[in-house]
Order: structure tokens, then C-alpha cells, then sequence
């Protein structure tokens, strides 16, 4: 498969742009376990980010779901746009995923989003994902820097527990569904990648509805991973009523921010919104 992507790359007179992430996947048996997942989730259209040379486009191309593709790179977009030609229910448009509303693109309810992210802007892709669609019937599968995806997937108490992670677990559910190597790829990256699982939670209405006020609180939290959860919230909060709101849910005064779930902040933040 590597020759194969070589020569149409070539065909195209293109090559791989490191600053758009192009590792292009051609592990077959992966990509076909990628595109079961993205079909087997109940939903009516599938958003791909990034859909390179159509890898895993093909495979879901004719499943009666809208599908709608974007791709920045000029040369990517034409043959998208010429190998798709005869899927009615495909549509590619060319755009800055950075700079586009995946709001605006998704057209039917339920919608999965899928992209074999650039690793360099991988973070802010997935944070764009959760800041438009945390109140939504909206899942997400990406492919991170195995790195990224563990901070992700990462628990109270562990070193790559932070903010970030507690912005993306409060609102989705979290599972990882497959490890990817640097040979999968071509060219290969230099490092390994994880296939990774957001799905909607249940929302807590107390919390999507001072959503903005929520992530100040929880970048507050983390502010300074060194100091205690007290330290940190009192440049904004009395200590006194720190103190009660962790009494509340039977916390210590010397705990920090890395050791607490996501419920434990909503109860924080809610007994401190209420008391102000």
C-alpha cells in the first residue's frame, strides 16, 4: 500500500506536508477497523477532518449516512472532490478546520466526527470539538500522539491529569479503541498513535449552562500544579468558603486539583457559583 500512496502522490504531483500532518495510513486490517467503528455508532452523518486520499472515506462512502469531508490541501480537495464524483451522499469542502465551524458543516442531529488529527494541532481540534458540541448528541473518534491521547484518558492522582483533561471528561465519556504504530503510516511518523472515543454524556444542566464560567474554573484549579486546590481557587474565592465547599464533599484542605474526579468539581463550582 505504500507504493500505491506514492504513486497516486505522485500522479498528483504532491508530497507529504509535514506542517499539515500528511502521514497518510495504510495498515488495511486498521482501517478497516476504523471505518466498523465509525459505522457501527448510531448516527445519521459522519464529519471526517482530514480525509487525506479517501483511506478510510472509501470504506464508508456508500452507507446511506451524509458524509461530509474536509480538506485544506488544494491538490487533496481536487481528488477527493474526482474519486467521490459518483457518492451522492458525500460532499467535500475545502477549508481550515481551525478556522470552520463544525457547527455550522453538521446538518442532521446525531453526528459522529472523525479525523486522523495533525498532531501539532491535535489539542486544539479536540478542544474546538468539545466547545461546540458539549451540549449535543455529538460523538467523536481521533486519532492523537499517543501522548495527547493519554492525557486524555488519564485518572486523578496521574502525572498528565490536568485541566484539559477534566474539560473533555466532564462532558464526554472516554475509550480507547485502538494503538497505532509508526510502520501503519506513510511516511512514518516518529511516533506512535491512539485511536480514541468521545461520546456524549448525560448532561448536567448545573454545569453546560455556565459552561464558559466552568473551564475558567477548572484552568483556575491547575493554575499551579505545585500548590494546593486552596491556594490556587482563593485568588477568586474566600478561603472560608473553599474550605466549606471541600467539607461538602468530605475533601481535606491540603488536596490539589490532580486529585479529584470530574464530580468533585461540579460540586465545588456549583457550592461556590451559589455562594457569591
Amino acid at each position: 500500500m505504500p507504493e500505491e500512496v506514492k504513486k497516486i502522490l505522485e500522479n498528483l504531483k504532491a508530497f507529504p506536508k509535514k506542517a499539515l500532518g500528511q502521514n497518510f495510513l495504510i495498515n488495511k486490517t486498521k482501517i478497516n477497523k476504523i471505518s466498523e467503528e465509525l459505522l457501527k455508532y448510531d448516527t445519521d452523518e459522519i464529519i471526517e477532518i482530514g480525509p487525506g486520499l479517501g483511506a478510510i472515506t472509501e470504506k464508508i462512502a456508500h452507507s446511506k449516512k451524509r458524509i461530509t469531508c474536509i480538506e485544506k490541501d488544494g491538490k487533496l480537495y481536487d481528488y477527493l472532490v474526482n474519486k467521490f464524483i459518483d457518492s451522492p451522499d458525500l460532499h467535500v469542502i475545502k477549508k481550515d478546520i481551525l478556522n470552520t465551524s463544525l457547527k455550522k458543516i453538521r446538518t442532521k442531529k446525531k453526528a459522529i466526527v472523525f479525523g486522523n488529527l495533525p498532531y501539532n494541532i491535535a489539542s486544539q481540534i479536540v478542544i474546538k470539538f468539545v466547545d461546540e458540541f458539549y451540549m449535543e448528541k455529538v460523538a467523536g473518534i481521533f486519532m492523537f500522539q499517543k501522548e495527547v491521547a493519554e492525557r486524555i484518558l488519564s485518572a486523578p492522582k496521574s502525572k498528565a491529569y490536568n485541566a484539559f483533561t477534566l474539560k473533555i471528561q466532564s462532558f464526554f465519556e472516554i475509550k480507547k479503541i485502538l494503538s497505532l504504530n509508526e510502520a501503519d503510516f506513510w511516511p512514518p511518523p516518529k511516533i506512535k498513535s491512539t485511536l480514541v472515543m468521545l461520546r456524549p454524556k448525560t448532561k448536567n444542566k448545573k454545569i453546560y449552562e455556565n459552561y464558559t464560567e466552568f473551564n475558567a474554573f477548572l484552568s483556575l484549579s491547575f493554575s499551579s500544579k505545585r500548590k494546593t486546590l486552596i491556594n490556587n481557587l482563593q485568588k477568586n474565592f474566600p478561603r472560608e468558603k473553599i474550605l466549606l465547599a471541600l467539607k461538602k464533599i468530605s475533601k481535606n484542605e491540603n488536596i490539589r486539583a490532580e486529585e479529584l474526579d470530574n464530580e468533585d468539581f461540579f460540586e465545588i463550582f456549583y457550592y461556590l457559583k451559589n455562594q457569591k
